[in-house]
């Protein structure tokens, strides 16, 4: 006679199925969460180099909100500057403004700055420009003002080419920085992730996948003019 209380083999199925879609479904809210709070730490370090920005200007002055990370190696001279928004930021590291390698990285990002050996010490390492894997974040480089004023006022082509200083008095709404431009983007993908956007007032936006180009990097629209 067949027991009463014997567990069959499709129930014994029906209840690891069960275990298996509830520990999944755990599993997704804990990585959500995770890249959740990842993402507060980025804004947070976006917010950091805001202030760091805002100390350059007090120190340094000359109506320049970020310095020219010039006369350094690897980043040109005052009449002839070639740097990128990762050397701008990076500046802010080799000035001792901002001395920790940590602000320098979004914790969803590939990028390690190996405890900022990747940053350098005294300018751009070796006088050459930054490795890809020292700065998570995008910025102004040595022509974004020249795309800046193409982009919104359009009088000329020219605009485009031209490096002109970066000013205190630029529009609050402006970005001057963000999240990475550069694949892999720092959080989620094409089709669900978006970006931390930092702007000149000093406040940080999360703009979502619909509001930037995830897929070729935020090398166009309103972000233009930033880069790594």
């Amino acid at each position: 006679m067949r027991r009463q209380n014997a567990v069959t083999l499709t129930e014994v199925l029906l209840v690891t199925l069960g275990l298996g879609i509830g520990l999944a479904g755990l599993l997704y809210v804990v990585s959500a969460n995770r890249e959740e709070s990842r993402r507060i730490r980025c804004r947070s370090n976006l917010n950091s180099l805001a202030k760091g920005m805002a100390t350059y200007l007090n120190q340094c002055g000359d109506n320049r909100f970020y310095p020219w990370p010039v006369g350094l190696p690897g980043c040109g001279t005052l009449t002839k500057p070639s740097f990128g928004g990762a050397e701008w930021l990076a500046n802010l590291y080799w000035t001792g403004i901002m001395p920790h390698w940590g602000i320098f990285v979004c914790p969803s990002s590939e990028d390690d700055t190996e405890l900022g050996a990747l940053l350098g010490t005294t300018g751009c390492p070796g006088g050459r420009r930054l490795d890809p894997h020292a700065v998570s974040y995008a910025a102004m480089g040595s022509e974004s003002v020249g795309v800046y004023l193409k982009e919104q006022q359009n009088p000329s082509a020219t605009y485009a080419a031209s490096i002109l200083a970066i000013r205190d008095d630029f529009p609050p709404n402006e970005a001057m920085a963000s999240d990475d431009t550069e694949e892999p983007i720092n959080h989620g993908s094409r089709d669900n992730g978006g970006m931390n956007v930092l702007f000149f007032d000093s406040h940080v936006e999360w703009w979502t996948h619909e509001r930037v180009d995830l897929e070729r990097g935020v090398g166009t629209g309103e972000l233009v003019h930033l880069r790594n």
